[in-house]
């Protein structure tokens, strides 16, 4: 998701604030730019962010939720949709009304126009939903075939264990192989293979990662040894 527009709290002198303190809303717009073909639109670079006219807007003078709610809710018309929402302190039942309208929300100690750019980046990257990667083996191309990266499971779910990703599925799902990338054997697996009558075969990606071959030794003739590479 390419972060396009970050609005900033500010208050009477054009300081970063809180939003009980803001009386103002000021608008930063990243620009896009046609390529040579004049079809897609690509992202410009740093410079290009530009300073939009400021919304007014200010939660003074609401005594009652209902009157802050609807005053909030004005701007899901006036910004745009996904935008950045930045602050020093954004909190109670303004977070609650924002994160409901889409916005993106993220407190800031203190802010400069440089950090605009980074500011974007890390809140895109935040926004990707780490559900599309499966906790969990995939089947593959042909049935019965199952495969894992659990690298990239644990990059995306840092608080799956390989035992969370791959015992339900073990002792669960009939399967004929079962690929595993990984950065080394998982210590469990092994003794596991074993009680199981599973065989395993390894080899090297070529980027270097261990994959491994997972099946049950009935389907091999000659089964591999799961001690040992192989090229």
């Amino acid at each position: 998701m390419e972060c396009t527009y970050i609005v900033l709290l500010e208050d009477d002198h054009e300081c970063l604030t809180t939003i009980k303190q803001c009386t103002r809303l000021a608008v930063w717009q990243r620009s896009a730019s046609t390529n040579a073909s004049g079809g897609e639109i690509n992202i410009a670079p740093t410079a290009a962010w530009q300073q939009l006219e400021a919304i007014p807007f200010t939660l003074s003078g609401c005594y009652e939720l209902a009157e802050m709610r609807d005053r909030i809710k004005v701007l899901d018309r006036q910004l745009p949709q996904g935008a950045i929402i930045a602050g020093t302190s954004i909190s109670g039942l303004a977070y609650n009304e924002f994160s409901q309208m889409g916005f993106c929300l993220c407190e800031l100690e203190s802010f400069s126009p440089d950090i605009l750019d980074a500011l974007a980046a890390e809140v895109a990257a935040e926004a990707e939903p780490s559900a599309q990667v499966p906790t969990e083996p995939v089947s593959g191309d042909t049935p019965g075939s199952y495969r894992i990266n659990l690298m990239e499971v644990q990059a995306a779910h840092p608080e799956v264990s390989s035992k969370k990703a791959l015992r339900p599925f073990l002792a669960s799902t009939p399967f004929v192989e079962l690929e595993i990338i990984c950065s080394h054997m998982p210590p469990w697996l092994d003794g596991h293979m074993k009680e199981r009558n599973l065989t395993c075969s390894r080899s090297r990606t070529p980027e270097g990662n261990l994959r491994l071959r997972i099946s049950h030794a009935l389907c091999n003739q000659a089964p591999n040894s799961s001690n040992g590479d192989r090229p």
